[in-house]
């Protein structure tokens, strides 16, 4: 059975880091991008506004010389096409009294201020127009600038800017989280590290390879770990001390009680010795279940030298002596070598079908496969389990009710990891 870890409900770290970092970059980037707004429109306005100035400043000159000489630079046959007056600049040249000395063909559509201010711009709503000074002879230019035009200008020019910083967005996203994935190695390198540990493997963390931020819980975990790593300990001396002088005592208990049993002829005797003796036998397992234990976390699962597991198997059934016809055996004719230890096998094997026998049904016979691969499979009948039931299965001291103590399974899952392979449980049977 292989043990998984829960499923997370909430976002990653490293989803939470980029999420933030990404709306406070989003927040300057608005940021960013309304300051650049206002500054496109300012500065696009101070150049508009100086080309007005220059070209009223130029075309004056020209236009007084052709009221001079009775040219006028707007013929009616010339103009062929229509006004746009949403597009086209405007002017119309005033002597000091107002009068209209000559327009273009635009102006007719332009809305001039109600007082001319020589050299100043002046807003109207539709045009910015801008004044010259008079020239000696009492002439000025009033020259304008379509609004329209202008805020027209503004949305291309912008529009230009902000599309290439919109696909900025997409990227900073993925740069940022892919930042955030580097950044957080090393507390992924720390959470797969802490997924290997077991009650088997407390030695400290190395604290100093890691970031400053990680170094501190690292040692608060790595203290945690020496005190679980004591408790475990004191918990594993109990049990190996408590067992070893558990046997004696019971062992010589149940050959007095044989004794007794043999000397006695009252039925009524023999049958509360009877009751005694299967209550010490009971005793007896439950000390060789904690030897096994104290075996197991000790770690046992790794031999020096390959043994062959079909041989040791017949062994482990002999001192089994299971009943007649309770066993299926399919055992390979050949020898399967193992790496595993000799007892750490017999252990598991033991365990197993011994486990099979006592929750199996007793009609039902318990089938005992090893293949040349080495693969041990133990099957018996009855009723599957829930799933619930057969996470559970594995767990320390979880009981089922054909009894037992609620030891074998997790013994042998235990020495199974120790010797580098594994314990899979499935119920019902594959197949059936």
């Amino acid at each position: 059975m292989i043990a998984r870890a829960p499923r997370a409900s909430g976002p990653s770290l490293a989803r939470r880091l980029a999420t933030l970092i990404s709306l406070g970059l989003g927040g300057l980037w608005l940021v960013s991008v309304g300051a650049m707004a206002l500054v496109l429109r300012e500065e696009q306005t101070e150049l508009y506004d100086q080309q007005l100035v220059v070209s009223a400043e130029g075309l004056l000159p020209v236009l007084e010389h052709a009221l001079e000489t009775g040219v006028s630079l707007n013929p009616p046959p010339i103009r062929t096409r229509p006004v746009d007056a949403d597009e086209e600049l405007a002017y119309r040249l005033i002597d000091r009294s107002g009068q209209v000395l000559d327009a273009s063909a635009a102006a007719a559509f332009v809305r001039f201020p109600d007082r001319a201010r020589p050299e100043r711009l002046q807003r109207t709503e539709t045009h910015m127009v801008y004044t010259t000074a008079f020239t000696p002879a009492g002439h000025a230019l009033q020259f304008a600038d379509p609004l329209v035009e202008r805020a027209e200008a503004w949305r291309d020019s912008f529009a230009a800017f902000l599309l290439p910083m919109l696909a900025i967005l997409p990227l900073g996203w993925l740069a940022v989280g892919w930042i955030t994935r580097m950044a957080l190695r090393p507390l992924e390198a720390l959470r797969a590290e802490m997924a290997r540990r077991d009650s088997d493997s407390l030695s400290p963390l190395d604290a100093a390879s890691q970031p400053r931020e990680l170094a501190g819980a690292i040692a608060t975990l790595n203290g945690f770990m020496a005190r679980l790593a004591i408790a475990i300990e004191g918990e594993r001396s109990f049990a190996t001390n408590a067992a070893h002088e558990l046997r004696t005592p019971v062992a010589v208990a149940l050959a007095q009680l044989q004794r007794l049993a043999q000397e006695t002829t009252d039925p009524d005797a023999r049958a509360r010795i009877a009751t005694i003796e299967a209550a010490l036998h009971r005793m007896a397992r439950l000390v060789g279940r904690l030897l096994q234990l104290a075996r197991a976390d000790a770690g046992i699962g790794r031999g020096e030298a390959p043994i062959d597991a079909a041989r040791l198997l017949h062994h482990v059934l002999a001192e089994i002596a299971p009943p007649p016809g309770r066993l299926a055996l399919d055992l390979s004719a050949g020898p399967v070598w193992t790496r595993m230890d000799a007892d750490a096998l017999a252990i598991v094997a033991g365990n197993l079908i011994e486990n099979a026998l006592q929750h199996g049904p007793a009609d039902a016979p318990v089938e005992v496969t090893l293949t040349a691969d080495g693969s041990l499979c133990v099957r018996n009948g009855g009723p599957a389990l829930s799933a619930q039931a057969l996470a559970g299965a594995t767990r320390r001291f979880v009981r089922r009710k054909g009894g037992g103590f609620g030891l074998g399974l997790d013994i042998a899952t235990r020495i199974a990891r120790q010797a580098g392979t594994r314990l899979d449980l499935s119920s019902p049977i594959p197949g059936r």
